[in-house]
């Protein structure tokens, strides 16, 4: 049986990594995982070489897990036998204009090219979110088209399904609920959504909610507070296995509006998670969403940061299927 040694330090029970091992597995191999979560980088490589080399006389080939950029010029150095690197997201893309927590004429930005130049060029196969995101990785990077492929991000199928996710009834409800949840980082584009909250806050059965921190979360809630807004309740983190639930009872999902070039080339996991959940959502149209979405009748398309846009995509959402037209609107109350 063909033997791959998953390794890194790796979420284990992230979807990426568990759909990577899925796919895997239907393909008739065989997983041991060699993971880590010594701190710090040589504490990592020692305590991976001590995994790798009790079982390197099983392993075919390698897989380096996200995120594993600066793993991979040391474990090609460990073996010749075939690397698989799952790269799925560039680091010098990510923070340079991205995340724009670096500068692009910057040595440190300098670095990050170079890290993923060399973690692309040394592995073996190179793997990728979409279509989109590989043809960035080819031009970027200049890598040979044959070895980077997609895998799609999907999601944790076990968790989020129309079984696990309990759908509340629309019978008592006074509001059309709206959830997004999310790291606050640039791309996802949620001072967006606080514009479409602000042009929607005389709408009283319109609520949003919005679980999670992050890099923009500070200044994304000072935003609402200047505003004062009150359809709008923010809240932090939650675990992972309450998502299906608050997914299901929300009426509809806020998937990505920002407008980098990294939103235009990715999927995120909360438009997968959704549609798995049986919820509608409503997320930026762009070339990579329609790799796999372009026919999904719970997927609502909508122009990415702009949140005019984003307002009419929800009233016309809530106009369209009646069970959400709980209030009227103030146009339509009878005299």
């Amino acid at each position: 049986m063909y033997t791959v040694l998953a390794i890194g330090f790796h979420d284990q029970e992230a979807p990426r990594h568990t759909n990577i091992c899925k796919k895997l597995l239907s393909e008739g191999k065989k997983i041991i995982e060699c993971h880590t979560q010594k701190k710090g980088y040589f504490a990592k490589l020692k305590d991976l070489r001590q995994q790798f080399l009790r079982h390197k006389d099983e392993a075919d080939a390698l897989m380096v897990t996200f995120p594993g950029h600066y793993l991979v010029p040391a474990i090609r150095l460990w073996t010749r036998k075939p690397i698989i690197f799952d790269a799925f997201i560039s680091l010098h893309d990510t923070n340079v204009f991205d995340r724009q927590k670096v500068s692009p004429w910057s040595p440190r930005a300098w670095w990050l090219y170079c890290i993923d130049w060399l973690a692309c060029h040394l592995a073996n196969d190179v793997l990728i979110d979409t279509e989109a995101h590989r043809q960035y990785f080819i031009s970027h990077f200049r890598l040979n088209p044959k070895k980077i492929t997609v895998v799609y991000l999907g999601t944790r199928d076990d968790f989020f399904n129309t079984r696990n996710a309990q759908r509340a009834t629309r019978n008592d409800k006074k509001e059309f609920s709206i959830l997004f949840y999310g790291t606050y980082i640039p791309l996802q584009g949620i001072e967006h959504i606080i514009d479409a909250a602000e042009i929607l806050k005389d709408r009283p059965d319109i609520q949003f909610t919005l679980i999670g921190t992050g890099q923009t979360f500070a200044s994304i809630k000072a935003m609402a507070n200047r505003k004062q807004l009150r359809n709008i309740k923010f809240q932090s983190r939650v675990p992972y296995t309450l998502l299906p639930d608050l997914i299901a009872k929300a009426d509809l999902c806020l998937g990505i509006f920002g407008t980098t070039n990294k939103t235009m080339r990715v999927i995120p996991h909360k438009v997968y998670d959704a549609v798995a959940c049986g919820t509608p959502v409503l997320t930026a149209d762009t070339p990579a969403i329609a790799e796999r979405f372009a026919d999904e009748p719970l997927v609502h398309l909508c122009k990415a940061g702009d949140g005019r846009v984003i307002a009419d995509a929800i009233e016309d959402i809530l106009l369209k299927d009646p069970p959400y037209s709980l209030l009227p609107t103030p146009d339509s109350q009878t005299p």
